[in-house]
Formats: C-alpha cells, sequence, structure tokens
C-alpha cells in the first residue's frame, strides 16, 4: 500500500516565523513513516517556497532548501500547513490550495480568515452566539492612528468607553506579538503605534482581572468532536500573558485539567464548540477563554485555528489530557482533513 505524501509547510511571511519552524519540527518528528512520506517546505519571509530530502534542520531548508516553482511541484496527496499568523493562518494559504485542489489539514478559507482577524471574530461571535461573552472592545483604523490629532480623539474615546487597563492588539496577529498592556495614556498612545505598525486594523480590549483558560477542539463540527476540559495558563502575579512570557522567559505553567467548578467547566466545553461550529472551523481549534476572577465571568477571547503546535504547546497537551496523543494527533488531522475535502469534493458543479 503506498504512502500518502503529506507537504508540511512551516516558517512564513510572518512574525510569527520562528514560532511556525518550532511547531513544524514536532509535527515532522510525530508524522507516522508508515502511512506518510512526510515532504518538508519552508517559506521564507521573502515568500519563496524550498524544500530538501533532509529535515533535520527546518532553518536552513528555508535558507538553502530546492526552491519551488508552485504548489502542484510537491505533487502532496495532502499539505499539513503549519503556519501561525498572516499568511498562512489567515485563509490566503488555504485559498491556494482551495485553487489547487489539495486537502490540507485545518479550518478553511472563511473559518481561517475571520478567526485571524480579531474585530470580524468578535462581531461574528455578537450576531452569531450572543449570549457567548465577550470584553468590551472597540475597532480602529491604524491608519488614521498615524495622524496625532485622531489619535488624541481616539485616545479619549477609548478612555471614556473601556478605561484602564485596556489592552492594545493588531487585529490579524497572533502570540501575543504587537499587544500592549496599557494603565495610562502615555502607554496607550505609545501601543496604538505600536500595533498600528504591524495591521491596518488595531482591537482595543477592555481589561480584566482574569485567569487564562483554553480549550482544544478537534474534529469537524460533528458529533465526532473531541472537546477537551479547560486548561489554565498559571502565571507570576503582576505578569500577562505576552510573547516574552509564552516564548523567551518559560515563566508560565499549565493546569491541566483547570481547577473549575464542574458546571463551569462543561459550559465552557459546550460555549466552545458552539463557537467553533458557528465561526466554520474544521480540524482543530484552541478556543481561549479570560475568566474574571472579581465577577466570575466566563469572556471568549479567541479562537486559534493554527495554534502553538510544539509537543509541549497547550494545544496537543489538552487533547492528550483527552486522550489523543502527540502521533494518533497529526494522524486524526490528517483523516479529518481528507474526510472534509472528499465531502467538498462531492458537491455539484453543475446545475
Amino acid at each position: 500500500m503506498s504512502r500518502t505524501r503529506l507537504a508540511v509547510l512551516f516558517g512564513g511571511m510572518s512574525s510569527e516565523h520562528e514560532v511556525s519552524l518550532r511547531s513544524a519540527r514536532s509535527v515532522l518528528d510525530a508524522v507516522d513513516p508508515q502511512r506518510f512520506e512526510a515532504v518538508p517546505v519552508g517559506i521564507g519571509r521573502d515568500g519563496i517556497w524550498r524544500t530538501a530530502t533532509d529535515a533535520s534542520d527546518l532553518a536552513a531548508i528555508v535558507r538553502n532548501g530546492a526552491p519551488l516553482s508552485g504548489v502542484r511541484e510537491l505533487e502532496a496527496d495532502l499539505v499539513f500547513p503549519v503556519l501561525h499568523g498572516p499568511n498562512g493562518e489567515d485563509g490566503t494559504i488555504q485559498g491556494l490550495l482551495e485553487l489547487a485542489r489539495v486537502p490540507y489539514v485545518g479550518s478553511g478559507v472563511l473559518a481561517s480568515a475571520s478567526c485571524m482577524d480579531k474585530a470580524v471574530q468578535k462581531h461574528l461571535i455578537a450576531a452569531l452566539a450572543p449570549d457567548i461573552a465577550q470584553v468590551p472592545f472597540v475597532t480602529l483604523d491604524a491608519r488614521a492612528l498615524q495622524d496625532a490629532d485622531n489619535r488624541e480623539g481616539a485616545i479619549a474615546s477609548i478612555e471614556a468607553s473601556l478605561g484602564y487597563p485596556c489592552f492594545t492588539k493588531p487585529a490579524n496577529l497572533g502570540s501575543s506579538v504587537g499587544v500592549c498592556k496599557c494603565t495610562d495614556r502615555a502607554q496607550l498612545d505609545a501601543a496604538l503605534r505600536e500595533a498600528a505598525g504591524f495591521d491596518t486594523k488595531v482591537v482595543v480590549e477592555q481589561g480584566v482581572n482574569a485567569r487564562e483558560i483554553e480549550l482544544a477542539v478537534l474534529g469537524n463540527g460533528g458529533p465526532e468532536t473531541i472537546v477537551s476540559a479547560p486548561g489554565e495558563i498559571i502565571l507570576p502575579p503582576g505578569t500577562w500573558y505576552d510573547y516574552e512570557t509564552k516564548y523567551v522567559s518559560d515563566v508560565a505553567s499549565y493546569a491541566i485539567p483547570a481547577d473549575l467548578p464542574p458546571a463551569l467547566a462543561q459550559r465552557l466545553q459546550r460555549d466552545a464548540k458552539r463557537a467553533f461550529v458557528a465561526l466554520g472551523c474544521s480540524g482543530l481549534a484552541r478556543i481561549d477563554f479570560l475568566l474574571d476572577r472579581d465577577s466570575g465571568v466566563a469572556y471568549l477571547n479567541e479562537p486559534n485555528t493554527m495554534p502553538g503546535f510544539t509537543s509541549i504547546s497547550m494545544y496537543p497537551k489538552l487533547i492528550e489530557h483527552a486522550g489523543v496523543d502527540y502521533p494518533s494527533l497529526v494522524s486524526r488531522l490528517c483523516d479529518l482533513a481528507l474526510a472534509r475535502h472528499a465531502e467538498r469534493a462531492a458537491l455539484r458543479l453543475d446545475r
């Protein structure tokens, strides 16, 4: 029986390039060699795709691998896009693979794009699942923020509607890149300019004294879909979950499952799946909540359609607690991708 040719994409034109390499390393190490022929494909920040027969050094493939002229040159039966952030998790790669008619792991074009764009995602949840709480927020045009007078007006509006502390975010990034916590006007002014350097839209959210609660979803939205128990990111007092905390200082720890009342844990599982289905996700997603320590309200923070995927990342750990180990997770995601592709391929193209 011939093996499935699986192209694993990593790197990408994104500030999350290095995180992608870490995730892809774990995926490639876990691929079942009896079922799959893994082909590493590195995408440079310049957009050039490169490949190699030796997958031991992924950064070297990005720099010096053999260039590819197009996705069809891969002759892949299936693609696993282990890409985080813009130009990978935002529907762009998914659209390319749809046009090439190649099956791929994860959500489709619309779900990927809408979950990547925090502003769009928030409005969709408000319309489709209005009883799932979200923190108050505003969306700003980053281009307008380049003008000092416009920025002053935005700051005054944010102070009146959200107050301090608040968090500024580029609408279309992940891994907390470009995210700032603001406790006064000077910090907010600098943070708006920082976020505007990463995207054309900026989201500002009201700060809450929150616990970071995350759940993993595995499936295509049907009854077979697995939703993990909630897990919690444990941080030292006075620390918030920024890029430094996630990937550099290593001060965060996990609690799986989180210490929550059973009724609350079950409600979070229900709401995580509802958000997954409402946004049209498939394959996988990590659904993040902010649990207000003062009010007890659980706010949907954001869904991540291609969360951090190293063997020690939160998503694989949550799914492992649910009974699916890392190698089985990789195989299951490939199966879900092939099933979704077959379902879509069976749709009529004529009248």
